[in-house]
């Protein structure tokens, strides 16, 4: 078990330090008005709401790997999963900084008055709380494109190369 969490976290660590390389807002420094209308412009998008279940998946998922393998310490290993990661979550502050920076390292302080502007309008909030949902219908219905193309390019291109007297 020691192996499989060491095995999880070596590549959960390589894209933590590349995703902080590749973030040019990490590397700048912001006025305190330039993060904090970043901060309002997170909220009124609800763009930060997404993440709110990371560390509850996180916990289920760590839960699941330990009763694995020792299903008689299920009641244990819930006690202190779940302690752990209520500890945890007084570093969600942390994640709000970080999406502070990268909103500050991509719009300037005006943009991002304008963007709560327009999110703090009904056609805004109404976008801030469906957009979620929108994204995930999008991915649904790509996923759905994805797989018919992929079957009509399979099917289409073995007939083709059939008809060349190749057997697929």
């Amino acid at each position: 078990m020691h192996r499989t969490l060491n095995l999880l976290r070596r590549p959960l660590a390589a894209a933590m330090v590349i995703a902080a390389l590749a973030s040019p807002a990490l590397s700048e420094d912001f006025t305190e008005s330039h993060l904090a209308a970043a901060r309002e412009t997170i909220a009124a998008a609800h763009a930060s709401e997404q993440f709110n279940g990371i560390l509850i998946a996180l916990a289920e998922q760590t839960k699941a790997l330990f009763q694995r393998s020792n299903p008689g310490a299920a009641k244990d290993i819930e006690e202190v999963v779940s302690a752990v990661a209520l500890d945890l979550a007084k570093r969600r502050p942390d994640l709000d900084r970080e999406l502070e920076r990268v909103w500050a390292g991509r719009f300037n302080e005006d943009e991002l008055k304008q963007i709560t502007t327009f999110f703090k309008s009904p056609v805004g909030e109404k976008y801030g709380q469906l957009a979620p949902v929108i994204i995930q219908d999008s991915m649904r219905s790509a996923g759905i494109w994805r797989d018919a193309l992929s079957t009509e390019i399979l099917t289409r291109s073995r007939d083709e190369l059939n008809k060349r007297g190749y057997s697929f």
